[in-house]
């Protein structure tokens, strides 16, 4: 009988264990264990110090990685902003070029996951309905965020559809917020107004700057008031700023249960999708999508897509490495990037006002993403 009392106890307590803290002894039998463990290797309570340590060590390598990965991927996206100010110039529309991009980008996306061998739609069985709907989330938030931002360039400077659309770290620490439960208190808030104001100067409003002096570097699609253009070109940013910043949170509400090249190729599906049914539902008429003409508008037509793939592959990564706030702050070098690409490739020279407005925005990302890495390293300690 007492043995029979025994084996039931100890049925009862297998039953108990519920996840991983649940001890798998139980706590008479876990004392004498440790003990004889101990007696039998050597090893004590320095040896869960010791891993622990060496799990804080290889945490901070992968948040460097991150952000190693993050600023290339910067150097990348500048690069294809820059081609697809280029083939704007040769009169080509906006969603043309984002349907060359997500063919190239799904194209090379699928082949990523071939050299991986990884399914590229992502996990299978059962259980993994939620994981992929918030792919498909993160790739038809991307692929509309990425079509606001390229029609932003075909009708404003490089630099300054660029500084708008990164105020994209502003709503991803509102997302972050909502999706992930990170902090967004007051010094977010005021930081996040006083972006608004830089974008102020970055627009130059008729009524605080007067009448805005036509520039030919801005592509005059359907209409041939810059201000207008440069009103609805920044609203198109301040939109795909918003989009990225929803796709950014999802990946990191995907983590790293999913490979990132499988975002890659449901971004790049989602994109290809999207930009042909607009095309055909002639969304965008002026200018008309036409084929390539030259060989140097082929090329400029396959970097788009060449650049983006391997800054997005390398954005998706990052961001799975480093935490959200302090990750996002390494898109910044792309501001950076697009004036030297805009004053050399295109003679866009922006004014004192401009700048200006640029030096308000970044800052204030910039002391978002310290002010997260400050709280961020609080919490390791």
């Amino acid at each position: 009988m007492n043995d029979n009392r025994h084996q039931q106890q100890d049925t009862a307590a297998y039953q108990r264990v519920a996840d991983e803290e649940t001890p798998l002894l139980r706590s008479d039998d876990t004392a004498v264990a440790v003990a004889a463990t101990e007696a039998e290797t050597g090893i004590s309570n320095n040896s869960s110090t010791r891993s622990s340590a060496e799990e804080a060590a290889r945490r901070r390598r992968d948040e460097l990685k991150g952000y190693v990965f993050m600023a290339v991927s910067a150097l990348g996206f500048a690069t294809n902003s820059a081609c697809v100010k280029a083939l704007a110039i040769s009169n080509f529309p906006s969603l043309e070029i984002v349907f060359a991009r997500s063919v190239m980008q799904l194209g090379l996306g699928l082949l990523g996951c071939l050299f991986y061998r990884i399914n590229p739609v992502g996990p299978i069985g059962s259980g993994s309905w939620p994981v992929r709907k918030l792919l498909i989330l993160r790739g038809a938030a991307g692929a509309f965020g990425n079509a606001c931002f390229f029609y932003s360039v075909t009708v404003m400077t490089l630099a300054d559809a660029t500084v708008v659309f990164f105020t994209g770290p502003v709503f991803s620490a509102i997302f972050a917020n909502l999706l992930l439960g990170e902090p967004y208190g007051r010094f977010d808030r005021t930081a996040s107004a006083i972006c608004m104001l830089g974008i102020a100067f970055v627009l130059k409003p008729t009524a605080l700057f007067g009448p805005r002096v036509h520039d030919p570097s801005m592509m005059d699609i359907g209409s041939g008031d810059s201000s207008y253009n440069q009103l609805r070109g920044a609203a198109a940013a301040l939109i795909g700023a918003m989009s990225g910043a929803l796709a950014y949170c999802v990946v990191r509400k995907v983590g790293r249960s999913v490979h990132s090249m499988v975002h890659v190729v449901y971004f790049g599906f989602l994109s290809m999708i999207g930009s042909a049914a607009a095309m055909g539902a002639a969304l965008q008429t002026k200018p008309a999508p036409r084929l390539p003409n030259t060989l140097y508008e082929w090329a400029v037509m396959g970097m788009v897509g060449t650049f983006a793939f391997f800054g997005q592959a390398l954005l998706n990564r990052g961001l799975q490495l480093a935490p959200a706030g302090p990750g996002t702050l390494m898109r910044n070098l792309d501001v950076v990037f697009a004036f030297l690409f805009g004053i050399t490739l295109f003679d866009e020279v922006p004014d004192w006002i401009s700048i200006g407005g640029a030096i308000v925005i970044v800052g204030c990302t910039v002391a978002m993403g310290m002010h997260k890495w400050i709280s961020h390293s609080r919490q390791q300690q």
